[in-house]
């Protein structure tokens, strides 16, 4: 595939309120960095989220555009890191 085509992680939602929501992240981004790692899969991105326990520096494309966007981490429940694991989607009740 050229180099010129990016590969990525599409958003398929993004959650009101989340640390994703309030950095920028939209729905149908497609996430080509974290952490400074191409990620085209779940799994790749979540070994580059594990790289720091601050922060998410992503690099999304939107529409022809590359934009930057830091995402402050915080701990996840385990609903949502099993979920992950899983591809699945997480629940939308937490409590």
């Amino acid at each position: 595939m050229s180099d010129s085509v990016f590969q990525g992680l599409p958003v398929w939602n993004c959650f009101p309120g989340s640390p994703a929501d309030k950095a920028g992240v939209k729905q149908g981004d497609i996430v080509v960095l974290a952490n400074g790692q191409r990620v085209s899969t779940m799994e790749a991105y979540a070994a580059a989220r594990r790289m720091r326990k601050d922060k998410l520096e992503l690099v999304v494309l939107r529409g022809k555009d590359l934009i930057e966007i830091e995402v402050a981490l915080v701990p996840a429940t385990d609903a949502v890191v099993k979920a992950a694991e899983r591809k699945l989607t997480p629940p939308t009740d937490l409590t």
